[in-house]
């Protein structure tokens, strides 16, 4: 199998593309021989992600779509399918951090929520008969570390992730029959923009980071993630159903 051209003919679709690890997992997809539909909020970085793709000869679409609301996500999958008749890969990655200052503030907690974990849930409702009516597909969703430890985010990003990997396991229990394969990435401290976003003097965010990569002392990149997101979607992972896989640099041992 030739690796760099493993998703051949396939079509990604790709949430939070706008940026960081959705951008690198849309980018890698396209360059492993994917089309890609890009969704995010953020339309100009979406159009950007796009435009990158297609200067290296890629194909890719902006969706703009509000992935917290249910319509959000129906039009986001309606756009996809428009355009290129199929999802083989679902990448349901788009978030927002959560509320570290006050855990209890009723607008952001919700807000978190329906977008960790909900905007989640919404697309799977749709990419699910889209999959099965074409004779399967695969389903990764980002969860986090938080969503395996009760050690480490804001409580409602923490119940949100905890939320995707229980979802997670759901799904493949549920429809794995089917021929829609579904897992959870968990990533540890990544370095993109909303890792910035941690509310927090940069003397406490680094304190943060640096209990969260015991072993390397780093953050990780969005390559990282990527990575393990294509392999979690590839055929050498066709054995695996419903893990929640920390690429964490070793917090979670």
């Amino acid at each position: 199998m030739d690796l760099n051209r493993e998703f051949e003919g396939r079509t990604a679709f790709v949430t939070g593309a706008a940026s960081g690890i959705g951008r690198e997992t849309a980018r890698l997809f396209a360059h492993r021989g994917a089309r890609v539909a890009c969704v995010d909020i953020v339309l100009p970085g979406c159009a950007e992600t796009v435009s990158e793709i297609e200067r290296s000869g890629g194909e890719a679409l902006s969706i703009e779509a509000d992935l917290s609301r249910p319509e959000g996500a129906r039009h986001a999958m309606k756009a996809a399918l428009a355009r290129f008749g199929r999802i083989d890969h679902a990448f349901n990655n788009a978030g927002v951090v959560g509320s570290h200052e006050d855990p209890f503030d009723e607008q952001r907690v919700e807000h978190t929520i329906a977008v960790n974990l909900l905007g989640v849930h919404w697309c799977i409702k749709h990419q699910v008969p889209a999959m099965i009516r074409q004779g399967g597909g695969t389903i990764v969703n980002t969860a986090s570390i938080a969503g395996i430890s009760g050690a480490v985010g804001a409580l409602d990003y923490t119940a949100a992730k905890h939320g995707v990997v229980g979802l997670t396991g759901a799904v493949a229990r549920r429809f794995g029959p089917q021929g829609v394969r579904c897992n959870a990435v968990c990533p540890g401290i990544i370095q993109t923009a909303m890792a910035d976003e941690v509310e927090g003097d940069d003397a406490k965010r680094e304190a943060i980071f640096a209990r969260l990569s015991p072993i390397t002392g780093k953050l990780g990149t969005p390559r990282d993630i990527a990575e393990a997101v294509l392999f979690l979607s590839s055929e050498r992972a066709g054995f695996i159903h419903g893990v929640a896989l920390p690429v964490d640099g070793g917090f979670t041992i």
